[in-house]
């Protein structure tokens, strides 16, 4: 074991007791290393040899149009939420747009709210990096990527993508970083002062290889590149290629250490699992976001003095609430970037044109029949098929909503699936105690919660099984209840 092992060990000990580590073949990355300690800008304190070294976990959720960061001091066990400089001033300041801008081969980063599909812009990055690693080269989100360049090549577009990932995350947790030392002056100035990022996958994405591999590459360099790129400077596409080509060679670890890959629903219900209020058994959690509806079933069970998360069936639905306005669009004749915008605002707002009650509509049928398939998956899982009927419900992400949202997710609780309709309880996360937010601030939570799962450092994270090592049963395994047989009847 490494010396910095040590003292993380050491550090946990004294201020957690008993060390409660997940085996390390539940996570994606490899324990910290030494090499992989981040390098940031040192101001020496008065007398810096007189405290312990500062241990901060970034929480990164990063999102289809927008992204949100947690940052915790382990040491003392606070997290705050980051917030962009360039948003101080707005509603819901914590968000980061997703979208690029690429002029004359120079990329740049839209920094103000509010402006989700940009002339010459990139957008829904997080969508088209999981497409491009599933090489679904036809798929919609990668239209935009492939016009800009007008790149017939997909390798050349799959670089182009992961190039954008990377120029994206980079940017966003340089920003990050420089926030921690503003927050904490002498950071650096302790050689073992350390800086680590968690980052979520949507747990149908996560236990695929290929999309795996392509989350840990843009993040490990990311990671390495983020004091360079911080706050996004613009910077040509060839650039950005000499700077990765020259990130990969360059000796002193890759930065897996400090970068760890988690299954964004476990994230979602770190909270939850933690708290109190929380009870074992069987959850369907509903996560609507900008691009996407991200869906599992897991089992929640308490084993070893610890929490942990069965998957049983996860799925990615391209139904997230970006769907309402370009359905909507569409349907009014006009589906441009700057009629998308319009429709957003009217979407936000709550409108009930006609067009975005069709497309709401339309959503709630998919969703209900993908609700239903997901629900069908995970009781292939059950030794007791009839487990279900005490599943629970919880939804999250910042595009939910009862209609199309929780309507849809509902409906097939009343279908074929039961023998009888039944009414799951619809569960709450609770607001964190650890977390610094005002009163007026508690509403941003619903937005925050993957973020704040996030935080923890990974040691500490909630131990999980992916849906794909967990086997069918076999025919003969499954209980079947006993059929009664009516007492024969009196021959008086």
């Amino acid at each position: 074991m490494s010396k910095f092992s040590d003292l993380i060990q050491n550090l946990k000990r004294k201020l957690f007791g008993t060390d409660k580590r997940q085996p390390e073949s539940l996570l994606v990355s490899s324990p910290p290393a030494e090499s992989s300690l981040s390098e940031p800008t040192v101001v020496v304190s008065s007398d810096p040899a007189r405290r312990q070294p500062y241990f901060v976990q970034i929480g990164f959720d990063f999102g289809t149009s927008y992204s949100k960061c947690i940052c915790r001091d382990v040491a003392i066990d606070k997290a705050w939420v980051y917030i962009p400089n360039s948003s101080v001033k707005s509603e819901l300041p914590f968000l980061i747009p997703g979208a690029l801008l690429l002029n004359d081969g120079t990329l740049e980063h839209v920094e103000h709210q509010g402006i989700d599909y940009p002339e010459n812009g990139l957008y829904h990055l997080k969508h088209a990096l999981v497409k491009a690693a599933l090489q679904e080269w036809d798929d919609p989100v990668l239209t935009v990527y492939r016009n800009a360049k007008g790149l017939s090549d997909v390798k050349e577009l799959s670089r182009f993508v992961e190039n954008c990932a990377v120029y994206y995350l980079a940017g966003v947790l340089g920003e990050i970083r420089n926030d921690v030392r503003r927050r904490m002056p002498d950071f650096g100035a302790l050689k073992k002062d350390y800086m680590a990022v968690n980052l979520a996958v949507p747990v149908a994405d996560a236990q695929l290889p290929q999309v795996n591999t392509a989350y840990k590459r843009v993040l490990y360099e990311a990671w390495r590149l983020a004091d360079k790129l911080a706050g996004h400077p613009p910077l040509h596409l060839m650039d950005l290629e000499s700077l990765r080509n020259s990130s990969q060679n360059a000796e002193g670890g890759d930065g897996a250490g400090a970068c760890t890959i988690y299954p964004e629903v476990s994230a979602n219900v770190q909270g939850f699992v933690r708290s109190r209020v929380s009870s074992p058994g069987i959850y369907l959690f509903s996560d609507t976001g900008a691009g996407t509806v991200d869906q599992s079933v897991f089992i929640f069970s308490r084993r070893d003095h610890g929490e942990h998360l069965t998957y049983l069936h996860g799925c990615v639905l391209p139904l997230g609430s970006s769907q309402i306005e370009r359905r909507a669009a569409a349907s009014s004749g006009r589906a441009d970037l700057q009629s998308l915008e319009v429709w957003r605002e009217k979407k936000e707002q709550g409108g009930q044109e006609s067009e975005l009650r069709a497309a709401r509509d339309w959503i709630t049928g998919q969703l209900s029949g993908g609700t239903e398939s997901t629900l069908a998956h995970a009781k292939r899982k059950l030794f007791v098929r009839d487990q279900l009927n005490d599943i629970r419900v919880i939804f999250g992400g910042g595009g939910h909503c009862g209609h199309p949202y929780m309507i849809g997710t509902m409906r097939p609780f009343s279908g074929q699936l039961f023998r009888n309709e039944i009414r799951p309880d619809v569960i709450g996360l609770p607001i964190p105690r650890d977390l610094e937010l005002k009163d007026s601030e508690i509403r941003w939570m619903r937005r925050l919660y993957v973020a704040y799962g996030l935080s923890f450092e990974k040691s500490q994270l909630t131990g999980f099984t992916y849906p794909a090592d967990v086997r069918d049963p076999e025919p003969q395994e499954i209980w079947a209840p006993r059929r009664q047989i009516p007492d024969m009847p009196e021959n008086d």
